[in-house]
């Protein structure tokens, strides 16, 4: 003879079934539906620029609303990225590293890539490089984009041919920044410690509300 409990049982597993098989058939109703569905490209968009102006990161002050810190960081982070392919596209043989939480990028060349042996006179094909370089410094959407150009003094390594006069080219390569456009202020040229002949550019991207380089660029005369 059967527990009492039994019947209760066997209802209980069916009624789990039904809902299960209601739950199945749903889903392939909504797999068939949106197989056989055409999306629109101006809902789409409509939705995500929604979804973006509700989860953005916004501050107002007054009446202004100010964009957060996410847009600024990603306009700064594509502006670096723009310069470390422009080095790597220019120069073969740079030496790019990008510190990303910080972001600056550095990229390291010799003097004689730049510049006529032992002069301060640029390469005539480098000339576009640097025009390149101009265009991407300053102000781009709130975001400051600035470049420090430094050339190393110590021994000249044995054999090497003529390097020149390190000021004289870091003053060169500046005035030639500012005046394919570069902001003054944005631009600053110097010598630092290190192997004859090396150079690098410091580019860093400083969001809104970041301080910005005290006293602007310098450069020798």
């Amino acid at each position: 003879m059967a527990s009492p409990g039994t019947p209760v049982a066997a209802s209980g597993n069916a009624t789990i079934l039904i809902y299960l098989s209601l739950f199945l058939l749903l889903l392939v109703f909504f797999i068939v539906l949106v197989a056989h569905s055409t999306p629109r490209d101006y809902r789409v968009r409509a939705v995500l620029s929604s979804v973006e102006q509700s989860f953005a990161p916004v501050v107002r002050a007054g009446t202004e609303a100010v964009s957060g810190q996410g847009s600024a960081a990603a306009i700064a982070l594509s502006g670096l990225k723009r310069l470390g392919d422009l080095f790597e596209t220019e120069l073969a043989i740079v030496k790019v590293a990008r510190s990303l939480p910080g972001r600056v990028l550095v990229a390291g060349t010799e003097t004689r890539d730049l510049f006529e042996d032992g002069t301060a006179r640029l390469r005539p094909e480098r000339i576009g490089l640097l025009d390149r370089i101009a265009r991407e410094i300053g102000d781009r959407a709130g975001v400051r984009f600035e470049v420090d150009f430094l050339i190393a003094i110590g021994p000249e390594p044995a054999g090497r041919r003529a390097i020149g006069d390190p000021v004289a080219q870091a003053a060169a390569l500046g005035k030639a920044l500012i005046a394919d456009g570069a902001p003054p202020d944005a631009v600053s040229v110097g010598i630092e410690p290190g192997v004859a002949g090396s150079a690098r550019f410091l580019f860093a991207a400083r969001l809104p509300g970041e301080p910005r380089r005290a006293g602007g660029g310098r450069a020798a005369p």
